[in-house]
């Protein structure tokens, strides 16, 4: 029972990833499905449609990372609690968090580097959102080469662009290991806002879940510090790691049709747009925050449906879901770099092939979705794996 429940998570991480690079491609082809900017396109009508229905679910990478904060609370307090020595267990986990993490990331922020620094795609068709990518600020970081190396228009110019690249490989270097786990945000890689929560929630969780080993009554400590995150908004994504936890302390069976209500009710949460016109009594209550709230309640919800009921995990869980949620780290880091190289220029290429814009931006889709599922098999074996052997014996020597 206990592996069934750790596949069905993995299954929904899989699902929810590929929200994550759905809501991403629709920003770069579709923008009006999002509309958090007016920007008019030859499919402007169905776009708007769509955004205003309420089944936007499959494209919410919002609702997609608090089903992963969700699921990481979950997993890592199943790993802790059915461990032998569960004190260890976190000493260890807390120890290999940070080197887990950071360096999948640091890996995607050194591929971007590259990607931005020697390729320009073509980009006259392409949305504004897609244009931004490959647009970094710190890409030669100016500062940093003339505290070093001082005024680079002394050397030559084939030495002066190796200086310049050198620079931007050390902000891009910054970027993956420091910037994004302690600042929350990365100019090569967007994805990584969520690694400040991520790694924090981490750590928040271990100290709570190590109070509640030495002494039981400290239990009450994680439902407490759950409710008082909820009430702001800016901690949601850290109450939704504690909503994991307590998912794995609570365990509860839901019959078929209360789940099926929740997880409904979790995928029309999951849709939201503050100008859609199916959220419209949301948004007239929680103003502009209704985003950011659905989409936090749509995690939990979805979790607690599939978990919480054998049906829908058995329907859930199979070769293709499993599989994509052993990849979904090395997808959600990378789907960026397939879309920089792979889907822009594909879509110009169509697009002035006389395509058509709605023809050449799916197609451009499904290339960049099957080459962003076949990189991340590849970056999963030889990052991925071995990032997670290398913690794993970082923290060995320590405890």
């Amino acid at each position: 029972m206990i592996k069934e429940k750790i596949e069905a998570a993995e299954a929904i991480r899989g699902v929810a990833c590929l929200f994550v690079v759905f809501s991403h491609l629709s920003l770069t082809f579709f923008p009006s499905m999002h509309h958090f900017f007016d920007e008019q396109t030859t499919t402007t009508n169905f776009e708007l449609m769509m955004h205003n229905s309420p089944f936007a679910f499959w494209y919410s990478g919002t609702a997609a990372v608090y089903i992963f904060f969700v699921l990481s609370g979950y997993v890592l307090t199943y790993t802790i609690v059915n461990s032998r020595d569960p004190i260890k267990k976190i000493k260890m986990m807390s120890i290999k968090r940070y080197p887990r993490l950071m360096l999948p990331a640091l890996a995607s922020c050194i591929l971007l580097w590259a990607a931005f620094s020697f390729y320009q795609p073509p980009i006259q068709h392409i949305t504004s959102w897609g244009k931004e990518i490959g647009n970094v600020p710190h890409l030669f970081d100016e500062g940093l080469t003339a505290f070093l190396f001082g005024n680079i228009n002394q050397y030559s110019a084939f030495w002066a662009r190796c200086i310049e690249h050198f620079g931007s490989f050390i902000a891009a270097g910054f970027d993956g290991s420091i910037r994004s786990f302690f600042f929350g945000y990365s100019d090569y890689n967007w994805v990584l806002w969520t690694m400040r929560i991520e790694l924090l929630g981490s750590f928040g969780l271990f100290f709570l879940l190590y109070l509640r080993t030495k002494k039981p009554i400290f239990g009450w400590l994680i439902p407490i510090a759950t409710i008082v995150l909820c009430l702001n908004v800016d901690y949601l994504g850290y109450a939704a790691f504690l909503i994991g936890s307590l998912f794995y302390f609570h365990k509860k069976k839901l019959a078929t049709v209360p789940a099926l209500i929740c997880l409904l009710v979790g995928l029309y949460f999951a849709g939201v747009h503050n100008t859609s016109a199916s959220y419209k009594v949301f948004h007239d209550v929680l103003d502009d925050q209704a985003y950011e709230i659905l989409n936090f309640l749509a995690g939990p919800l979805i979790v607690m449906a599939i978990m919480w009921n054998t049906k829908l995990a058995d329907a859930f869980s199979n070769r293709v879901t499993i599989f994509l949620g052993k990849i979904s780290f090395a997808a959600y880091l990378n789907h960026l770099l397939i879309l920089y190289l792979i889907g822009l220029p594909l879509f110009q290429f169509l697009f002035e092939q006389q395509w058509g814009y709605a023809l050449s931006a799916v197609t451009s889709c499904f290339v960049v979705v099957a080459l962003t599922i076949a990189f991340s098999e590849v970056f999963y074996h030889f990052v991925d794996k071995n990032t997670m052997k290398l913690s794993g014996k970082i923290s060995d020597k320590f405890v």
